[in-house]
Protein backbone atom coordinates (compact mmCIF):
# COMPACT_ATOMS: atom_id res chain seq x y z
CA UNK A 1 0.00 0.00 0.00
CA UNK A 2 2.43 3.10 0.80
CA UNK A 3 5.55 1.56 -0.76
CA UNK A 4 8.53 1.59 0.65
CA UNK A 5 11.27 2.26 -2.26
CA UNK A 6 14.43 1.13 -2.35
CA UNK A 7 17.12 3.48 -3.70
CA UNK A 8 18.47 1.92 -7.22
CA UNK A 9 18.97 -0.60 -9.99
CA UNK A 10 22.43 -0.56 -11.54
CA UNK A 11 23.38 -2.59 -14.65
CA UNK A 12 27.30 -2.68 -16.11
CA UNK A 13 27.62 -4.71 -19.93
CA UNK A 14 31.07 -5.92 -21.23
CA UNK A 15 32.12 -6.79 -24.52
CA UNK A 16 35.14 -8.13 -25.56
CA UNK A 17 36.99 -6.24 -28.47
CA UNK A 18 35.70 -7.30 -31.66
CA UNK A 19 32.41 -8.76 -30.10
CA UNK A 20 29.45 -7.23 -32.49
CA UNK A 21 26.73 -9.22 -31.73
CA UNK A 22 24.53 -6.69 -29.48
CA UNK A 23 24.54 -2.90 -29.19
CA UNK A 24 25.50 -2.35 -25.71
CA UNK A 25 22.97 0.46 -26.00
CA UNK A 26 20.19 -0.90 -26.35
CA UNK A 27 20.99 -3.77 -24.53
CA UNK A 28 21.83 -1.51 -20.69
CA UNK A 29 18.01 0.54 -21.85
CA UNK A 30 16.53 -3.28 -21.77
CA UNK A 31 18.09 -3.76 -18.69
CA UNK A 32 17.29 -0.80 -16.78
CA UNK A 33 13.40 -0.83 -18.19
CA UNK A 34 13.49 -4.56 -16.16
CA UNK A 35 14.82 -2.55 -13.28
CA UNK A 36 12.76 0.10 -13.42
CA UNK A 37 10.72 -0.76 -9.80
CA UNK A 38 13.53 -0.23 -7.87
CA UNK A 39 14.14 3.59 -9.31
CA UNK A 40 11.44 5.82 -11.28
CA UNK A 41 12.60 9.54 -10.96
CA UNK A 42 15.63 9.45 -13.06
CA UNK A 43 17.81 7.08 -15.37
CA UNK A 44 21.56 7.10 -16.93
CA UNK A 45 23.89 5.67 -18.35
CA UNK A 46 27.89 6.19 -19.28
CA UNK A 47 29.75 4.13 -21.82
CA UNK A 48 33.04 4.06 -23.31
CA UNK A 49 33.62 5.36 -26.69
CA UNK A 50 36.08 4.50 -29.39
CA UNK A 51 38.86 6.67 -27.82
CA UNK A 52 38.53 4.98 -24.84
CA UNK A 53 36.77 8.04 -23.02
CA UNK A 54 33.48 8.03 -20.76
CA UNK A 55 30.55 9.88 -22.46
CA UNK A 56 27.25 9.55 -20.45
CA UNK A 57 23.51 10.70 -20.11
CA UNK A 58 21.15 11.31 -17.35
CA UNK A 59 17.49 12.64 -17.28
CA UNK A 60 14.64 12.76 -15.06
CA UNK A 61 11.39 10.15 -15.85
CA UNK A 62 11.43 6.54 -16.41
CA UNK A 63 14.36 4.65 -18.46
CA UNK A 64 11.78 4.28 -22.08
CA UNK A 65 11.28 8.64 -21.27
CA UNK A 66 15.42 9.47 -20.72
CA UNK A 67 16.48 7.05 -24.02
CA UNK A 68 13.56 6.88 -26.31
CA UNK A 69 16.11 6.15 -28.65
CA UNK A 70 17.27 3.08 -26.95
CA UNK A 71 20.94 4.95 -25.83
CA UNK A 72 21.55 6.03 -29.37
CA UNK A 73 22.69 9.42 -29.01
CA UNK A 74 25.73 7.86 -27.06
CA UNK A 75 28.52 6.50 -28.72
CA UNK A 76 28.57 2.83 -30.06
CA UNK A 77 30.23 1.56 -27.20
CA UNK A 78 31.44 -2.22 -25.99
CA UNK A 79 30.85 -1.48 -22.07
CA UNK A 80 28.38 1.04 -20.24
CA UNK A 81 26.72 0.98 -17.09
CA UNK A 82 23.27 2.33 -16.42
CA UNK A 83 21.59 3.57 -13.14
CA UNK A 84 17.96 4.66 -12.06
CA UNK A 85 17.14 6.08 -9.18
CA UNK A 86 14.56 6.35 -6.09
CA UNK A 87 16.05 9.61 -3.92
CA UNK A 88 16.95 8.40 -0.24
CA UNK A 89 19.75 10.85 0.20
CA UNK A 90 19.99 14.19 -1.94
CA UNK A 91 17.17 15.46 -3.62
CA UNK A 92 14.81 14.66 -6.96
CA UNK A 93 16.99 16.75 -9.44
CA UNK A 94 19.17 16.19 -12.42
CA UNK A 95 22.04 16.95 -10.63
CA UNK A 96 21.98 13.57 -8.66
CA UNK A 97 20.96 11.63 -11.18
CA UNK A 98 23.75 8.78 -11.63
CA UNK A 99 25.76 7.50 -13.08
CA UNK A 100 28.20 9.52 -12.10
CA UNK A 101 31.41 10.50 -13.92
CA UNK A 102 34.65 12.23 -12.06
CA UNK A 103 38.10 13.03 -13.14
CA UNK A 104 38.08 15.44 -16.12
CA UNK A 105 40.43 18.00 -14.45
CA UNK A 106 41.91 15.58 -12.29
CA UNK A 107 46.19 14.65 -12.55
CA UNK A 108 48.27 12.47 -10.96
CA UNK A 109 51.10 13.72 -9.37
CA UNK A 110 53.56 13.58 -11.84
CA UNK A 111 51.98 15.81 -13.96
CA UNK A 112 50.24 13.21 -16.24
CA UNK A 113 46.08 13.08 -16.83
CA UNK A 114 43.99 11.08 -14.73
CA UNK A 115 41.50 9.03 -16.79
CA UNK A 116 37.73 9.73 -15.61
CA UNK A 117 35.87 7.49 -13.45
CA UNK A 118 32.16 6.64 -13.55
CA UNK A 119 30.34 5.26 -10.77
CA UNK A 120 26.70 4.00 -10.97
CA UNK A 121 25.47 3.04 -6.55
CA UNK A 122 22.84 1.43 -5.34
CA UNK A 123 22.76 1.63 -1.59
CA UNK A 124 23.37 4.63 1.03
CA UNK A 125 26.11 5.39 3.12
CA UNK A 126 25.87 6.40 6.72
CA UNK A 127 28.48 8.86 6.84
CA UNK A 128 28.00 10.22 3.63
CA UNK A 129 27.84 13.77 4.60
CA UNK A 130 30.99 13.61 6.56
CA UNK A 131 32.77 12.08 3.78
CA UNK A 132 31.61 14.85 1.58
CA UNK A 133 32.35 17.61 3.62
CA UNK A 134 36.06 16.55 3.81
CA UNK A 135 36.54 16.28 0.14
CA UNK A 136 37.09 19.20 -2.38
CA UNK A 137 34.12 21.04 -2.50
CA UNK A 138 34.89 22.73 -5.78
CA UNK A 139 34.82 19.57 -6.91
CA UNK A 140 31.03 18.48 -5.68
CA UNK A 141 28.53 18.95 -7.71
CA UNK A 142 25.23 17.18 -6.03
CA UNK A 143 24.45 15.95 -2.65
CA UNK A 144 24.73 12.13 -3.20
CA UNK A 145 26.64 9.04 -1.86
CA UNK A 146 27.42 8.31 -5.07
CA UNK A 147 29.56 11.00 -5.57
CA UNK A 148 31.31 11.39 -2.56
CA UNK A 149 32.46 7.60 -3.71
CA UNK A 150 33.35 8.45 -6.99
CA UNK A 151 35.63 10.76 -6.00
CA UNK A 152 37.37 9.29 -3.06
CA UNK A 153 38.36 6.37 -5.69
CA UNK A 154 39.56 9.14 -8.39
CA UNK A 155 41.56 10.73 -5.67
CA UNK A 156 42.61 8.29 -3.10
CA UNK A 157 46.88 7.34 -3.98
CA UNK A 158 47.15 4.63 -5.63
CA UNK A 159 48.00 4.17 -9.63
CA UNK A 160 45.13 1.20 -10.38
CA UNK A 161 41.74 1.46 -9.44
CA UNK A 162 42.04 -1.72 -7.28
CA UNK A 163 44.85 0.27 -5.41
CA UNK A 164 42.43 3.05 -4.54
CA UNK A 165 39.63 0.91 -3.72
CA UNK A 166 41.68 -0.94 -0.96
CA UNK A 167 42.41 2.74 0.45
CA UNK A 168 38.65 3.86 0.22
CA UNK A 169 36.90 0.49 1.16
CA UNK A 170 37.46 1.06 4.95
CA UNK A 171 35.57 4.61 5.16
CA UNK A 172 32.95 3.58 3.15
CA UNK A 173 30.16 3.13 6.45
CA UNK A 174 27.02 1.41 4.70
CA UNK A 175 25.08 -0.34 1.74
CA UNK A 176 27.20 0.05 -1.84
CA UNK A 177 26.46 -2.33 -4.83
CA UNK A 178 28.71 -0.46 -7.04
CA UNK A 179 29.16 -1.04 -11.06
CA UNK A 180 32.07 0.97 -12.13
CA UNK A 181 33.62 2.10 -15.49
CA UNK A 182 37.86 2.70 -15.21
CA UNK A 183 40.89 2.42 -17.05
CA UNK A 184 39.45 0.87 -19.67
CA UNK A 185 37.14 -1.87 -17.79
CA UNK A 186 34.36 -2.67 -15.82
CA UNK A 187 34.21 -3.19 -12.08
CA UNK A 188 31.16 -4.30 -9.75
CA UNK A 189 31.69 -4.34 -5.93
CA UNK A 190 29.43 -5.31 -3.37
CA UNK A 191 29.71 -4.12 0.67
CA UNK A 192 31.43 -6.38 2.82
CA UNK A 193 27.60 -7.01 4.45
CA UNK A 194 26.31 -7.82 0.80
CA UNK A 195 23.11 -5.73 1.90
CA UNK A 196 22.16 -4.72 -1.47
CA UNK A 197 21.74 -7.55 -4.77
CA UNK A 198 24.02 -8.09 -7.31
CA UNK A 199 24.67 -10.91 -9.46
CA UNK A 200 26.59 -11.61 -12.95
CA UNK A 201 25.26 -12.90 -15.63
CA UNK A 202 27.11 -13.52 -19.87
CA UNK A 203 25.86 -13.95 -23.01
CA UNK A 204 28.46 -15.88 -24.59
CA UNK A 205 31.80 -14.18 -24.09
CA UNK A 206 29.51 -10.85 -22.93
CA UNK A 207 29.62 -10.04 -18.83
CA UNK A 208 26.91 -7.89 -17.56
CA UNK A 209 26.49 -7.02 -13.55
CA UNK A 210 23.37 -6.32 -12.46
CA UNK A 211 21.06 -6.00 -9.29
CA UNK A 212 18.53 -8.48 -9.78
CA UNK A 213 18.42 -10.90 -12.17
CA UNK A 214 15.35 -9.91 -14.05
CA UNK A 215 17.48 -7.89 -16.15
CA UNK A 216 19.44 -10.90 -17.08
CA UNK A 217 16.48 -12.57 -18.31
CA UNK A 218 15.21 -9.27 -19.57
CA UNK A 219 17.87 -9.99 -22.44
CA UNK A 220 18.44 -13.36 -22.43
CA UNK A 221 21.86 -13.62 -20.55
CA UNK A 222 22.35 -16.45 -18.45
CA UNK A 223 22.08 -16.38 -14.51
CA UNK A 224 25.90 -17.32 -13.57
CA UNK A 225 26.50 -16.42 -9.13
CA UNK A 226 25.89 -13.56 -6.99
CA UNK A 227 28.88 -10.92 -6.22
CA UNK A 228 29.90 -12.09 -3.14
CA UNK A 229 29.89 -9.65 -0.02
CA UNK A 230 33.10 -7.72 -0.34
CA UNK A 231 34.12 -9.31 -3.41
CA UNK A 232 35.65 -6.73 -6.07
CA UNK A 233 35.20 -8.29 -10.05
CA UNK A 234 36.90 -6.78 -12.86
CA UNK A 235 36.26 -7.64 -16.50
CA UNK A 236 38.60 -6.66 -19.08
CA UNK A 237 39.73 -8.13 -22.57
CA UNK A 238 41.29 -11.19 -20.36
CA UNK A 239 37.39 -11.93 -19.29
CA UNK A 240 36.30 -12.24 -15.27
CA UNK A 241 38.96 -11.94 -12.51
CA UNK A 242 37.53 -11.38 -8.38
CA UNK A 243 39.04 -11.33 -5.53
CA UNK A 244 37.30 -11.03 -1.77
CA UNK A 245 38.70 -6.84 -0.36
CA UNK A 246 36.98 -7.15 2.97
CA UNK A 247 35.13 -10.22 5.33
CA UNK A 248 32.67 -8.85 7.70
CA UNK A 249 31.21 -11.37 10.55
CA UNK A 250 27.76 -12.12 8.86
CA UNK A 251 26.44 -11.38 5.74
CA UNK A 252 23.25 -8.80 5.88
CA UNK A 253 21.11 -8.65 2.93
CA UNK A 254 18.02 -6.33 3.14
CA UNK A 255 14.98 -8.67 3.84
CA UNK A 256 12.89 -6.36 2.39
CA UNK A 257 13.69 -7.76 -1.22
CA UNK A 258 12.35 -11.25 -0.27
CA UNK A 259 9.14 -9.14 0.70
CA UNK A 260 9.07 -6.24 -1.50
CA UNK A 261 11.92 -5.11 -3.18
CA UNK A 262 12.69 -7.39 -5.53
CA UNK A 263 10.99 -8.32 -8.59
CA UNK A 264 8.80 -11.63 -7.90
CA UNK A 265 10.67 -13.40 -10.65
CA UNK A 266 14.54 -12.30 -9.48
CA UNK A 267 16.71 -14.93 -8.02
CA UNK A 268 18.35 -13.35 -4.94
CA UNK A 269 21.12 -14.73 -2.34
CA UNK A 270 20.28 -18.35 -4.40
CA UNK A 271 16.17 -18.18 -3.94
CA UNK A 272 13.52 -17.21 -5.92
CA UNK A 273 11.92 -14.37 -4.50
CA UNK A 274 8.22 -15.65 -5.28
CA UNK A 275 8.79 -18.90 -3.89
CA UNK A 276 9.39 -16.88 -0.39
CA UNK A 277 7.03 -14.67 -1.04
CA UNK A 278 4.41 -17.52 -1.05
CA UNK A 279 6.70 -19.01 2.00
CA UNK A 280 5.95 -15.91 4.14
CA UNK A 281 1.73 -15.92 3.12
CA UNK A 282 1.88 -20.02 4.41
CA UNK A 283 3.70 -18.92 7.47
CA UNK A 284 1.25 -15.98 8.10
CA UNK A 285 -1.49 -18.45 7.90
CA UNK A 286 -0.21 -20.91 10.45
CA UNK A 287 0.71 -17.97 12.75
CA UNK A 288 -2.44 -16.13 12.69
CA UNK A 289 -5.77 -18.15 11.57
CA UNK A 290 -9.04 -16.73 11.13
CA UNK A 291 -12.83 -17.82 9.36
CA UNK A 292 -13.00 -15.97 6.72
CA UNK A 293 -14.41 -16.56 3.24
CA UNK A 294 -11.96 -14.95 0.37
CA UNK A 295 -8.33 -13.95 1.07
CA UNK A 296 -7.79 -10.98 -1.16
CA UNK A 297 -4.19 -9.66 -2.01
CA UNK A 298 -3.80 -5.87 -2.09
CA UNK A 299 -1.36 -5.61 -5.43
CA UNK A 300 0.51 -6.82 -7.25
CA UNK A 301 3.63 -7.21 -4.72
CA UNK A 302 1.41 -8.99 -1.97
CA UNK A 303 0.19 -11.80 -4.65
CA UNK A 304 2.44 -14.53 -3.99
CA UNK A 305 2.23 -14.27 -0.18
CA UNK A 306 -2.06 -13.88 -0.69
CA UNK A 307 -1.58 -17.48 -2.21
CA UNK A 308 0.43 -19.19 0.31
CA UNK A 309 -2.11 -17.68 3.01
CA UNK A 310 -4.73 -19.20 0.76
CA UNK A 311 -3.34 -22.57 0.44
CA UNK A 312 -2.31 -23.07 3.84
CA UNK A 313 -5.31 -21.85 5.21
CA UNK A 314 -8.00 -23.59 2.65
CA UNK A 315 -9.42 -20.44 2.17
CA UNK A 316 -10.43 -19.33 -1.24
CA UNK A 317 -8.49 -16.64 -3.00
CA UNK A 318 -9.61 -14.07 -4.85
CA UNK A 319 -8.83 -10.92 -6.61
CA UNK A 320 -11.50 -8.22 -5.25
CA UNK A 321 -8.71 -5.68 -5.48
CA UNK A 322 -7.84 -4.71 -8.92
CA UNK A 323 -5.14 -1.75 -9.47
CA UNK A 324 -5.93 0.73 -12.11
CA UNK A 325 -2.57 0.23 -13.96
CA UNK A 326 -2.94 4.09 -15.63
CA UNK A 327 -3.18 5.63 -12.26
CA UNK A 328 0.65 6.93 -11.43
CA UNK A 329 1.77 9.70 -8.86
CA UNK A 330 1.50 12.38 -11.86
CA UNK A 331 -2.23 12.15 -12.29
CA UNK A 332 -4.20 15.63 -11.57
CA UNK A 333 -6.13 15.69 -8.77
CA UNK A 334 -8.17 19.22 -9.10
CA UNK A 335 -10.17 19.47 -5.70
CA UNK A 336 -10.17 18.45 -2.24
CA UNK A 337 -13.14 15.52 -3.15
CA UNK A 338 -10.50 13.62 -6.22
CA UNK A 339 -7.58 13.89 -2.98
CA UNK A 340 -9.68 12.29 -0.36
CA UNK A 341 -10.53 9.52 -3.31
CA UNK A 342 -7.13 8.86 -4.00
CA UNK A 343 -7.46 5.05 -2.79
CA UNK A 344 -10.61 4.89 -5.49
CA UNK A 345 -8.41 6.58 -8.02
CA UNK A 346 -6.26 3.95 -7.42
CA UNK A 347 -7.94 0.69 -7.30
CA UNK A 348 -11.01 -0.91 -8.33
CA UNK A 349 -13.34 -3.15 -6.48
CA UNK A 350 -14.64 -6.45 -7.89
CA UNK A 351 -18.22 -5.42 -5.60
CA UNK A 352 -19.85 -9.66 -5.97
CA UNK A 353 -16.86 -10.73 -4.25
CA UNK A 354 -16.43 -8.58 -1.44
CA UNK A 355 -20.13 -7.31 -0.50
CA UNK A 356 -21.04 -9.03 2.14
CA UNK A 357 -17.93 -11.10 2.85
CA UNK A 358 -15.29 -11.72 5.63
CA UNK A 359 -11.94 -11.19 4.01
CA UNK A 360 -8.36 -11.32 4.75
CA UNK A 361 -6.33 -8.86 3.56
CA UNK A 362 -3.10 -9.71 2.47
CA UNK A 363 -0.51 -6.49 2.41
CA UNK A 364 3.55 -6.73 2.14
CA UNK A 365 3.76 -4.62 4.87
CA UNK A 366 2.08 -1.71 6.98
CA UNK A 367 4.16 1.64 7.34
CA UNK A 368 2.12 4.56 8.63
CA UNK A 369 -0.94 3.06 7.70
CA UNK A 370 -2.99 6.18 6.45
CA UNK A 371 -3.35 4.37 3.02
CA UNK A 372 -4.43 1.01 4.13
CA UNK A 373 -7.05 3.12 6.46
CA UNK A 374 -8.73 4.88 3.50
CA UNK A 375 -9.05 1.43 1.70
CA UNK A 376 -10.31 -0.47 4.54
CA UNK A 377 -12.67 2.61 4.34
CA UNK A 378 -13.59 2.07 0.72
CA UNK A 379 -14.14 -2.00 1.16
CA UNK A 380 -16.32 -0.83 4.24
CA UNK A 381 -17.99 1.05 1.63
CA UNK A 382 -18.49 -1.19 -0.52
CA UNK A 383 -20.60 -3.75 1.99
CA UNK A 384 -17.45 -5.44 3.65
CA UNK A 385 -18.84 -7.86 6.60
CA UNK A 386 -15.75 -8.32 8.00
CA UNK A 387 -11.86 -7.33 7.44
CA UNK A 388 -9.07 -9.20 8.91
CA UNK A 389 -5.64 -7.20 7.88
CA UNK A 390 -2.64 -9.59 7.73
CA UNK A 391 1.16 -8.31 6.95
CA UNK A 392 3.62 -10.67 5.66
CA UNK A 393 6.45 -8.03 7.74
CA UNK A 394 6.79 -8.20 10.84
CA UNK A 395 6.18 -4.66 12.39
CA UNK A 396 8.13 -1.86 11.29
CA UNK A 397 9.17 0.21 13.89
CA UNK A 398 12.89 1.98 13.33
CA UNK A 399 13.30 4.21 10.29
CA UNK A 400 16.42 3.07 8.26
CA UNK A 401 19.66 4.03 7.67
CA UNK A 402 20.75 2.22 4.42
CA UNK A 403 18.92 3.40 1.15
CA UNK A 404 15.31 2.44 2.04
CA UNK A 405 12.73 5.13 2.79
CA UNK A 406 11.41 4.18 5.93
CA UNK A 407 10.82 6.95 7.42
CA UNK A 408 10.99 8.82 11.01
CA UNK A 409 10.66 6.35 13.56
CA UNK A 410 7.44 8.62 14.91
CA UNK A 411 5.91 8.25 11.10
CA UNK A 412 5.83 4.45 11.31
CA UNK A 413 2.24 3.36 12.75
CA UNK A 414 3.69 0.36 14.71
CA UNK A 415 6.34 2.40 16.37
CA UNK A 416 4.90 2.48 20.29
CA UNK A 417 1.57 0.77 19.51
CA UNK A 418 0.23 -2.30 20.46
CA UNK A 419 -1.33 -4.58 17.39
CA UNK A 420 -4.49 -4.25 18.75
CA UNK A 421 -4.37 0.15 18.93
CA UNK A 422 -2.98 -0.26 15.04
CA UNK A 423 -5.88 -1.92 14.17
CA UNK A 424 -7.98 0.20 15.73
CA UNK A 425 -6.66 2.98 13.64
CA UNK A 426 -6.85 1.26 10.48
CA UNK A 427 -10.32 0.36 11.21
CA UNK A 428 -10.04 -3.53 10.91
CA UNK A 429 -11.92 -6.57 12.83
CA UNK A 430 -8.10 -8.27 13.44
CA UNK A 431 -4.63 -7.49 12.14
CA UNK A 432 -1.73 -10.12 12.50
CA UNK A 433 1.58 -9.24 11.99
CA UNK A 434 4.31 -12.34 10.51
CA UNK A 435 6.80 -12.65 13.58
CA UNK A 436 10.48 -11.81 13.15
CA UNK A 437 10.77 -16.38 14.04
CA UNK A 438 8.31 -16.62 11.29
CA UNK A 439 10.07 -14.49 8.44
CA UNK A 440 13.31 -16.82 9.33
CA UNK A 441 10.98 -20.07 9.42
CA UNK A 442 9.02 -19.08 6.22
CA UNK A 443 13.04 -18.17 4.49
CA UNK A 444 14.43 -21.12 5.64
CA UNK A 445 11.59 -23.31 4.46
CA UNK A 446 13.24 -22.11 0.83
CA UNK A 447 16.20 -22.78 1.20
CA UNK A 448 19.42 -22.12 -0.94
CA UNK A 449 19.62 -23.83 -4.15
CA UNK A 450 23.24 -24.66 -5.17
CA UNK A 451 24.52 -24.80 -8.75
CA UNK A 452 23.51 -28.85 -9.24
CA UNK A 453 19.83 -27.50 -8.26
CA UNK A 454 19.84 -24.61 -10.61
CA UNK A 455 20.61 -26.64 -13.59
CA UNK A 456 18.20 -29.19 -13.02
CA UNK A 457 14.83 -29.44 -15.31
CA UNK A 458 12.50 -26.59 -14.18
CA UNK A 459 9.76 -29.07 -12.35
CA UNK A 460 12.33 -30.22 -10.38
CA UNK A 461 14.34 -27.06 -9.58
CA UNK A 462 11.03 -25.61 -8.42
CA UNK A 463 10.19 -28.75 -5.86
CA UNK A 464 13.59 -28.64 -4.50
CA UNK A 465 13.23 -25.02 -3.54
CA UNK A 466 9.63 -25.05 -2.18
CA UNK A 467 10.69 -27.98 -0.26
CA UNK A 468 13.62 -26.44 1.41
CA UNK A 469 16.20 -27.53 3.81
CA UNK A 470 15.14 -30.61 6.39
CA UNK A 471 14.68 -28.83 9.36
CA UNK A 472 13.71 -30.32 12.82
CA UNK A 473 10.04 -29.89 13.77
CA UNK A 474 11.13 -28.76 17.17
CA UNK A 475 13.87 -25.98 16.22
CA UNK A 476 12.38 -23.09 18.37
CA UNK A 477 11.91 -19.66 17.73
CA UNK A 478 15.14 -18.62 18.85
CA UNK A 479 16.86 -20.71 16.17
CA UNK A 480 15.18 -19.28 13.54
CA UNK A 481 15.30 -15.78 14.41
CA UNK A 482 19.14 -16.95 14.59
CA UNK A 483 19.56 -18.31 10.82
CA UNK A 484 17.51 -14.75 10.19
CA UNK A 485 20.21 -12.76 12.14
CA UNK A 486 23.45 -14.49 10.09
CA UNK A 487 21.98 -13.79 6.36
CA UNK A 488 19.70 -10.46 6.96
CA UNK A 489 19.42 -7.02 7.86
CA UNK A 490 16.25 -6.50 9.62
CA UNK A 491 16.81 -3.31 11.88
CA UNK A 492 14.08 -1.67 11.14
CA UNK A 493 12.29 -4.50 13.14
CA UNK A 494 14.41 -5.26 15.59
CA UNK A 495 17.43 -2.63 16.31
CA UNK A 496 19.61 -5.73 16.68
CA UNK A 497 19.26 -7.01 13.23
CA UNK A 498 21.15 -4.40 12.12
CA UNK A 499 24.93 -5.22 10.74
CA UNK A 500 26.29 -2.54 12.79
CA UNK A 501 25.41 0.61 14.55
CA UNK A 502 24.46 3.05 11.98
CA UNK A 503 24.41 5.93 14.31
CA UNK A 504 27.84 5.76 16.02
CA UNK A 505 29.16 4.41 12.31
CA UNK A 506 27.91 7.73 10.73
CA UNK A 507 29.95 10.07 13.47
CA UNK A 508 33.04 8.17 13.17
CA UNK A 509 35.96 10.49 12.12
CA UNK A 510 38.42 8.15 10.49
CA UNK A 511 40.78 10.32 8.59
CA UNK A 512 40.43 10.12 4.62
CA UNK A 513 43.27 8.32 3.42
CA UNK A 514 45.76 10.21 1.40
CA UNK A 515 44.90 11.93 -1.55
CA UNK A 516 46.06 13.23 -5.14
CA UNK A 517 45.83 17.01 -5.38
CA UNK A 518 43.52 17.54 -8.45
CA UNK A 519 43.41 20.65 -10.46
CA UNK A 520 41.30 23.24 -10.40
CA UNK A 521 41.16 24.46 -14.10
Amino acid sequence: MERLRDACGIVGIYARPGEASIDVRQYLTLALTALQHRGQESAGMAVYDEAGRIAHRVGMGKVREVFADMGQGLPATRCGIGHVRYSTTGSSCVENAGPFVVGEDAESQDGRRQGAIAVAHNGNLVNGPALRARLPQHLLSSTTDSEAIALLLLLAEGTTLRERMLRAFPLLKGAYSLVILAEGKLYAVRDPWGMRPLCLGRIGEIWIAASESCALDRIGATFVRNVEPGELVTIDEQGLRSEILVQAPRQALCVFEYIYFSDATSYVNDRYVYLVREALGRELAREHPVEADLVVPVPDSSIPAALGYAAASGIPYGQAIIKNRYSDRTFIKPDQRLRQMEVDLKFNFVRPKVKGQRLVIVDDSIVRGNTMKRLVAALRHQGVREIHLRSSAPPLRHPCYFGIDIPHETELIAAGRSIQEVADYIGVDSLGYLSIAGLGRAIASVGRLNEQARSAPPEQEARSSAQGPKISEGATSAFYEALLHREFCYGCMRREGWPFDPIGAADESSPLPLMRQPSRS
